[in-house]
């Protein structure tokens, strides 16, 4: 029997809510369904909280708001 392992890709793409500019943030730290903290432009950090309604998450930075689907899953069987 194996079991399944999921892991998290190291980035995420993250979009301007009033722009509509997407661009790809160098994840810090993540929890699946309640926070992400990500680099963009290895220039800025900015924080994300999961927003159960709408299924994203969602934050913002310098009056700027951000959201995210978040960092895309791999799931594979695990060998032992």
């Amino acid at each position: 029997m194996s079991a399944r392992h999921t892991q998290f890709e190291d980035t995420c793409e993250i979009t301007g809510i009033g722009s509509d500019v997407t661009v790809i943030g160098e994840i810090l730290n993540f929890r699946e369904h309640d926070s992400i903290t990500a680099m963009i432009d290895r220039a800025a950090r900015v924080t994300l909280r999961w927003n159960d309604r709408a299924n994203v998450y969602v934050g913002s930075l310098g009056g700027v708001e951000f959201e995210s689907p978040g960092p895309k899953a791999v799931t594979s069987p695990r060998m032992r």
